[in-house]
């Protein structure tokens, strides 16, 4: 990188990018918070700002967290001069991620948008002194700012105008290419397009609300200047450094890296009842990719959203691999196999109680009505659940050599057994059940409450007694009105009604006529009966009253109080669906490794990758037989002493840049994606598809393999590589795993051999910094031409072909053996791998025709102007009849030539003489 760029490249202290070092060291400038009086909400203050003299370093930090638990991060250091961005972070628990970040970051101001949701302003003003320093409690000023300050369209205007966004470098003008050294004025000139570019070479645009957090902490920065509380050198500000940064604990991973592998990969889904446009419809599934292979293995919806996670965020941390790692090894352990079992069915029948719990709180067991199905019902599903967990913390207790895995600790731990048991013999008390089932209801047992006993026996015998009552209403009416009325029925909230039906011109065909002392009211009309009142009915419902709501407000005011004593258990029962989802994911880790029969790698500080018979873990289910392959790299040693530099087995390939050269469709891309996907997967703490593996820490990896392009996005496909190599130039550290893929094939030939041959002499000359770089290139002409010069650290391979030249077909002559092996290949046997995908052999064959005049070095524009055989002989044939058409003399009518004869006779020469030059 150019010495004189202002971007701050992270150092490497034991390895990064992690939280940027320095913060909160007590060494910097004057505070710059604004005081009380600049605040309109007093309660947002917390217990006091600071001292002036305690604070030295001013930390602005920016959290937003958006729907579906989406989290971005931003802070500027007064100290360190510097903005760092959070990659956007998708957690179904974002609470414990605001603590991290606020442990780490250790801020003295917090920016939050106003639309932030409850529960995260909430914690921030709850624990406005869990910043600790030492033995300190450090507060902080809480901030409230409008939604437009986190506005990423604004955020991208103020980031691109920074002066590290616009620093001296090369432009690109109208007038051709050039390179200004003007500075500043003659940045402002550059497009915004070009702005925009070169902001992504020091951030990841992909983190769309990280950007909309740097976006407010630099708006609330020059509000600060402008009321006059900046630091005393705010000039400084002009050599802002911008950088992204990651939590300690995990893998910094950006969308290209992930793209890039296939970690995630959506494709429509088939089903049109599942595609839509609500939030529950994605319209997608998970297609074929390294999360794709694991998420129908977890069992519980806690346990694939966990897995998600786990997925998205790599660890670093040493022992947290570890841990997993050893849970796995203890599940596959062949006297296991039982209990492993048992616990991987039994996860499948523990649900997400947190959303029933939720329902709960609504109120929404608490009414009999509207239980269409007993399996979703509330009552049911927390009996279930508890059945369940009882059940599998029976089975985990089977398992030999468990007790030391802390999440086995942590299950049986938080499986409370009697708060379990006493839920079930609660819910199992009060609710039948089999009538349950049978009425589409709740239904209270028996012996709860005596007088919800009566009104359910005499609602039950309601049948008889409107019988009864029929008759006897029957035995006071008119001989003649007898046959009018049907009879009386029982309506919940409506009471007794005498029920009539209803004739012609819509009218009731007797309505009381004939008795003096009774008095009918017609009420309603329905389903062509007409529907009275009269005295006996208001006697009868007088004696019973609305029996059935009295019984339905009983059973509320029962399950209300169910619930309430279910609800004091809540803690305890969301606590058990989080564990049951941690186990779930680590269950269906080594259900992956069983199936696909994976190894368990080796975790070393030491700054190495040795893959022993590596495999590619999506290719290797695509193809019939699939070709091993080792890997050997060296990073970079550090300056410190702690940073081991260990040695692989030795061979021709150990060395921390590797470049692999190789035919079009001999394996090289998946080489590459293979080496770095074992990675990748060694630091979520899951076996790899490898016969071995000695993977060392490492806190990146960056990507340039794959171009995702965009209409949205105002650059060339060429620029977006661009801007992917100028991101992991800027960002990578001794520890990262760098993978290129054919980078400079966008432009012209020469342009993208001297970018390739640039970026892999950068690399290779970092020394002692050096990362671990994968390399595949088809510039032969960069070795040819001794632009790479040998050196200690770089090695080159390539993908063994066989050839067989005498085979009649083209396709025929290339064998692929995927295997890589030392050295270097001369060809990349493009038009061979024409033949192989189908293109005509005439065009095949003219391509194999220039390029031997290429490799002979003649001149291609005089051979491209010569014949070939049939086409010179057709050359001939028309000079013929050219030459002879000029020996014929024509004259027009009356002059003296007699073989002037007309128009016909011009027409029948003419034939003559192409067909005698034809003969000829």
């Amino acid at each position: 990188m150019d010495p004189g760029s202002l971007l701050t490249l992270p150092v490497d202290n034991h390895f990064l990018p992690s939280i940027a070092p320095g913060v909160g060291s007590g060494n910097g400038h004057n505070p710059f918070p604004p005081s009380a009086s600049e605040y309109s909400d007093p309660s947002l203050l917390g217990r006091g700002a600071p001292d002036q003299a305690e604070r030295r370093n001013e930390v602005l930090m920016a959290i937003s967290v958006q729907v579906k638990g989406v989290l971005g991060c931003a802070y500027y250091s007064t100290e360190e001069n510097s903005l760092f961005l959070l990659q956007d972070m998708t957690c179904t628990e974002p609470l414990q991620f605001v603590e991290l970040l606020m442990l780490h970051i250790q801020p003295t101001t917090v920016l939050l948008p106003l639309k932030v949701p409850d529960v995260v302003l909430q914690f921030f003003e709850k624990h406005q002194s869990i910043v600790d320093r030492g033995s300190e409690r450090y507060n902080y000023i809480l901030r409230l700012l409008g939604s437009t300050e986190f506005s990423h369209a604004a955020a991208m205007d103020r980031l691109t105008n920074l002066p590290i966004a616009t620093s001296e470098h090369a432009l690109v003008t109208n007038a051709g290419f050039g390179f200004s050294n003007h500075g500043l004025q003659g940045a402002r000139e550059e497009c915004q397009e070009f702005k925009t570019m070169r902001l992504g070479s020091f951030v990841d645009l992909e983190s769309v609300i990280s950007i909309g957090c740097a976006g407010a902490v630099l708006c609330e920065t020059l509000r600060l200047q402008n009321v006059g509380r900046a630091p005393e050198d705010t000039e400084r500000n002009i050599g802002l450094s911008l950088q992204m940064f990651a939590l300690a604990d995990f893998m910094f991973v950006n969308a290209d890296t992930l793209s890039s592998l296939q970690v995630f990969q959506s494709e429509l889904h088939p089903s049109n009842l599942i595609s839509g446009t609500g939030k529950a419809a994605s319209g997608s599934k998970e297609s074929l990719s390294l999360f794709g292979l694991f998420h129908p293995l977890a069992g519980t919806p806690q346990g694939k959203a966990r897995l998600r996670q786990l997925f998205l965020r790599p660890l670093v941390n040493i022992d947290m691999i570890r841990e997993r790692q050893e849970t796995i090894a203890v599940f596959l352990q062949p006297g296991n196999q039982e209990a492993f079992a048992s616990i991987s069915q039994g996860l499948r029948k523990v649900t997400d109680i947190k959303k029933t719990l939720a329902q709960l709180q609504r109120g929404a067991a608490e009414s009999p009505a509207g239980c269409a199905s007993i399996e979703r019902g509330v009552w049911w599903t927390l009996t279930r659940f508890s059945l369940h967990v009882l059940r599998l913390r029976d089975a985990i207790l089977q398992l030999r050599n468990a007790n030391g895995l802390d999440i086995i600790r942590k299950t049986v731990q938080a499986v409370a057994v009697d708060a379990l048991t006493a839920i079930i013999d609660l819910i199992g008390n009060v609710v039948d059940f089999e009538e349950t089932k049978a009425n589409s209801r709740i239904a209270v047992r028996l012996h709860v409450n005596a007088e919800l006993d009566d009104l359910k026996q005499t609602y039950q015998g309601l049948e008889s007694l409107l019988n009864e009552v029929s008759t006897a209403l029957s035995l006071e009416l008119p001989t003649w009105a007898r046959k009018c009325v049907t009879g009386c029925v029982f309506w919940p909230q409506l009471g007794f009604l005498t029920v009539v039906p209803l004739l012609e011109g819509n009218k009731a065909g007797y309505e009381g006529q004939g008795l003096s002392s009774d008095h009918w009211e017609q009420r309603f009309t329905a389903n062509d009966n007409v529907y009275f009142k009269n005295n006996l009915m208001l006697e009868l419902d007088g004696h019973f009253g609305d029996t059935y709501s009295r019984i339905v407000d009983l059973e509320v005011d029962i399950l209300h109080g169910l619930a309430c004593k279910i609800l004091e258990h809540e803690a305890i029962l969301s606590r058990i669906s989080e564990v049951c989802g941690e186990l779930d994911c680590l269950v269906a880790l080594a259900s992956g490794a069983l199936k696909y029969g994976w190894a368990c790698p080796t975790m070393t500080e030491d700054n190495i990758v040795s893959i022993y018979e590596g495999r590619h873990p999506l290719q290797e289910l695509a193809v019939p037989a699939f070709i091993f392959n080792d890997c050997n790299l060296i990073g970079g040693s550090g300056d410190d002493s702690s940073g081991r530099r260990a040695s692989p087995p030795e061979n021709d390939m150990n060395a921390s840049t590797l470049i692999i050269t190789g035919p079009n469709h001999s394996g090289k891309s998946v080489y590459v994606k293979q080496v770095a996907l074992i990675v990748y997967l060694a630091h979520i703490g899951s076996f790899v598809p490898a016969t071995g593996a000695t993977v060392g820490l490492t806190d990146q990896i960056l990507t340039r393999i794959s171009t995702r392009e965009s209409v949205s996005q105002a650059e060339s496909a060429f620029g977006t590589d661009l801007r992917q190599v100028a991101f992991l130039l800027n960002c990578a550290t001794r520890r990262t795993l760098v993978a290129i893929d054919e980078f400079g094939k966008g432009t012209a030939a020469d342009d993208g051999a001297g970018l390739m041959t640039a970026l892999i002499d950068h690399f290779s000359n970092l020394g002692s910094q050096s990362p671990k770089v994968l390399v595949t290139t088809h510039y032969h002409e960069i070795f040819e031409g001794g632009y790479l010069q040998e050196r200690p650290g770089l090695s080159l391979a390539h993908m063994e072909v066989r050839l067989d030249i005498d085979a009649g077909q083209m396709e025929d002559q290339v064998v692929f053996l995927y295997r890589l092996v030392p050295g270097r290949s001369t060809s990349s046997f493009g038009s061979r791998c024409a033949a192989l995908n189908g293109i005509d052999t005439a065009v095949v064959e003219r391509a194999e025709a220039i390029v031997l005049l290429l490799a002979r070095n003649e001149d291609l524009g005089a051979a491209c102007a010569r014949l070939d055989a049939e086409d010179e002989a057709r050359l001939e044939e028309a000079e013929k009849i050219a030459r002879n058409f000029l020996q014929v003399c024509l004259k027009g009518p009356g002059e003296s030539d007699s073989r002037w004869r007309g128009s016909a006779s011009t027409l029948d020469m003419l034939r003559d003489l192409l067909t005698s030059a034809v003969v000829e």
